[in-house]
Formats: C-alpha cells, structure tokens, sequence
C-alpha cells in the first residue's frame, strides 16, 4: 500500500524475485521485503552486504509480531549464506534496534539558493557524458566510495535506473582537465519554480568540485535552489566562500553485523596502523556472534580468531556503530553502550578511525 502497484513490477524485475521475502497466513500474503545484494565501502574495501528494502506489513497484521519475524528470519538466512552485514533505511529506528540494527551513515539532503553559490571557475572542462562513457562515471565513483565510508557498491541493476532512470531525464557530465578526468556530477532539470535535483557528484579534485558548483549554479537563470546529498561534513559545500546552504531533509542508515568475523576482516583499515583489540561480543539474536574475539590490525587488514580478555564490551548494535565509524569509541562509553578501560578505547578509537560515513544513495 506504500508502493505505487504500477512501479512494483518492473522492480521487482530488477531486484530479481529471488530476492524477496514474504510471509503468508492462511495463504494470503501478510508481509514482505526485498533484499538487494551489494556492498558498502569501509577503509577502501567493498564489504558485501545485504541491503534490505521495501518492508511492509498488512495494516490488519501490524503488532502481530510478524515483521519482526520476517526481519529476524532473513537475518538468520543471510548470515547462513556468508553476508557480513546488512543494512536498511529504518521507518521506525526503534523496531529496528530490536533486532540488533544501529544508526551508522549519513544521508542529509541539502538545500542550495544557487544564487548563492559563490563560485565561478571554468578552468577545467565540463562535458555531457555519452552513454558509451557511463562506465567512466562508474570508474571515478569507485575511486569516491574507496576514500569514503559507507558508500555502496551498486549493483548493475541500480547503477542502470540511476543513470536511465524510467521516469525523468537525468544529465551526466564529466569533468576533465587536458582530456583526464578529475569529477562528474548526475543531476535532474526541474521545472520553473522546482529545485535542481543533485543526484550524486565526485569531485577528486578541489578544481573538479569548483567546476561542479560553477556548472550547477549557472542553471540560477532559471532555477532558484539546489538540492544535494552529502554528508554531514559535506566536501563540495566547503567549497563555497559562505555557509549558504541548510539541511532540507536526512535520515540516517541503520547497520546490522551478522558475522563479527566476517565483518571484521572484510573492510579495511588505515594502513599504518598497527594494533590489537579485545571484544566481548552480546548478541540476543546470533548466536555465533556472542563472545570473545581478537582483532589484529597490520598492513590495512585485519585478522580476527576467537579467546582473548574481552576488554571492550559492548553489543551488536555498539558494534555496528563503531564498525562504520558513526560513533567513536569514547561517543559509545558516553551512550552508555560500551565499557572499555582507556587503553582499550584508545587502540578502538585510532583502529575504526576514518572519514564520517555518509551516502548519496536511497534503497
């Protein structure tokens, strides 16, 4: 009933039917989900994920328990066939925390009078991308989401809607300098009165995210504001000369560890560090996840075997906060969800260090 009847077929083709999940009583179907396998980027490396979509329940059926069990089952099941994570834009945080989720990654839509962008630099060139160079674009979001946190791995089935999308034109361009490319930016026209709707932009260069901000604010004939997904500490709004822009809209992705182990040793890590951290894992839900696990940092990897002290302490949900680094250490002690003596919380806090996760996409 959330879902337009006329978008969910051709969804549901792309997604693939082996990748939803329904629950039937009495053969009437009561609830339903979808998951989407892909991956989320941590300490430049893609952790596969399954990323959970399009949960619903019948309005009849709503506090009967029976989305709880559909989430609780296709956890057990995901965790059996190897994924490490899995994640999901939360319609209610609290239901979700129950099953051992926890907010890890902004998505904070900004608003952007393009009046007042400030910036005007056409040093580098901005061309409309050809479909034959789509695969360009892919190539330097992938280079973005390595240098970022929580930036997913799309699958071809997104990376086709969000480059074609089925029901309104987007514009792609890819900025180069001396024919090498430095950035691209994905954006929709609005109509006279509508805002410019940013899609997704990378910017590996101060030049290249000045050049986007140029191209963008030269629609300001016709549009007066902008629309940007970023982060909360956002690189191609730092550009501008003045703090011009406001958040409009944002919810935060929730993260759910299904294999500590898995997790652990899937992403990566700044490469010079080196350290050892002793985790006493609760989990209500997993039961191979329960206990004490070693994390050995060398080299921007990690190994992870079973024993040691336990020093830190702290549950699924703590873990999936600290793990995407939305939450430092010394944040979770204040939350009153992680115990640790001070040398513990030092080496967790510099081996989970990185940028502040963040993501551009909804799923």
């Amino acid at each position: 009933m959330t879902f337009p009847i006329g978008d969910m077929a051709p969804w549901l083709a792309a997604l693939g039917h082996e990748n939803v999940r329904v629950v039937r009583r009495n053969g009437r179907v009561v609830a339903g989900m979808g998951i989407i396998p892909m991956g989320h980027y941590f300490g430049g490396r893609s952790v596969p994920a399954g990323g959970i979509t399009a949960v619903g329940v019948a309005p009849d059926q709503r506090g009967s328990g029976v989305g709880l069990f559909m989430l609780q089952l296709s956890l057990i099941e995901q965790q059996r066939q190897g994924a490490p994570i899995a994640t999901l834009y939360p319609a209610t945080t609290n239901f979700y925390r129950r099953s051992g989720f926890e907010r890890a990654a902004h998505r904070i839509i900004y608003e952007v009078p393009l009046a007042g962008v400030g910036v005007r630099d056409y040093a580098l060139d901005a061309a409309p991308a050809a479909p034959e160079e789509y695969a360009l674009i892919k190539q330097l979001y992938a280079q973005k989401a390595a240098q970022s946190s929580a930036l997913i791995d799309r699958p071809a089935f997104y990376w086709d809607n969000f480059l074609e999308p089925k029901t309104k034109r987007s514009y792609k361009f890819i900025v180069r300098r001396d024919g090498v490319p430095e950035g691209s930016v994905v954006f929709m026209h609005a109509s006279f009165g509508e805002h410019l709707q940013v899609r997704d932009y990378v910017a590996l260069t101060p030049a290249a995210g000045r050049r986007i901000l140029t191209l963008l604010a030269d629609h300001r004939s016709m549009v007066e504001t902008m629309r940007v997904p970023g982060g909360a500490n956002d690189g191609l709004l730092f550009l501008m000369p003045e703090q011009r822009h406001k958040a409009h809209w944002s919810l935060d992705l929730m993260l759910r560890v299904l294999d500590v182990a898995g997790a652990l040793t899937a992403r990566g890590y700044s490469p010079g560090v080196q350290a050892e951290l002793h985790l006493d894992v609760d989990d209500a839900l997993l039961p191979n996840n329960r206990g004490r696990f070693v994390l050995r940092l060398a080299d921007g990897r990690g190994t992870v075997e079973k024993g040691g002290s336990g020093t830190l302490k702290l549950d699924a949900r703590a873990l999936a906060a600290l793990y995407s680094g939305y939450l430092t250490s010394h944040e979770l002690v204040a939350a009153g969800m992680l115990a640790a003596p001070p040398e513990a919380l030092a080496a967790a806090g510099l081996m989970f260090a990185g940028p502040r996760p963040w993501l551009p996409d909804m799923f």
